[in-house]
């Protein structure tokens, strides 16, 4: 059996709660591939970065992470990004004995519900929440159990949010350590999130 993860999201910028919740999934998983897969076009919320940059920003940040691999394969589709059709683009490319397991945060199963054809996307694939700070344990499982072939994982998530980074650069204050000294070294080059 190969499986494969899918991390999807908007990566804008990608930071080191990414990347340490892929790596914690990838290994408790035990997945022969993580894809990382931006979004080329949120249903949900415009970007204000264009995909080639936090398409670069995510080769920056897996470039040497054995069995990640970045795809571009929602641009190519075109169009709004809907996983269901992320999910089903993939399974025409990769061998029929694949499993597919599309890795999300616990924030965002509750409102999993809400997402396109989100019953066909359970049947497609298996569903992976990890649990992020705060989010209740209880309320994960439960939600989890309702909604049906959602496994929920108990991961060291480092509580990170991509709009308080943004906010953080376009006002000069210090990001820490929160994102990758590389995919830094690309925003400033790049003037991102600067107006």
């Amino acid at each position: 059996m190969n499986k494969v993860g899918i991390f999807g999201g908007a990566f804008s910028p990608v930071h080191k709660g990414h990347i340490a919740l892929a790596k914690a999934a990838y290994k408790e998983l035990k997945l022969n591939e993580m894809l990382i897969i931006p979004t080329a076009q949120s249903p949900h919320k415009e970007n204000s970065v264009p995909f080639s940059d936090r398409l670069e920003m995510c080769n920056i940040a897996f470039k040497d992470t054995e069995g990640f691999a970045v795809s571009d394969i929602e641009k190519k589709l075109g169009g709004k990004s809907y996983t269901i059709n992320t999910v089903r683009a993939l399974k025409e490319i990769y061998p029929k004995n694949t499993e597919f397991y599309l890795i999300i945060g616990g924030d965002m199963l509750f409102y999993f519900e809400h997402w396109y054809r989100y019953e066909a996307l359970l049947k497609e694939c298996h569903v992976v929440a990890a649990a992020r700070e705060n989010d209740s344990y209880a309320d994960l499982y439960e939600y989890a159990n309702e909604l049906g072939r959602v496994k929920v994982l108990n991961l060291p998530v480092i509580e990170v949010s991509s709009s308080d980074i943004r906010e953080k650069i376009k006002n000069g204050e210090d990001t820490g350590d929160l994102v990758p000294e590389e995919v830094m070294a690309y925003i400033s080059s790049r003037g991102l999130y600067r107006d």
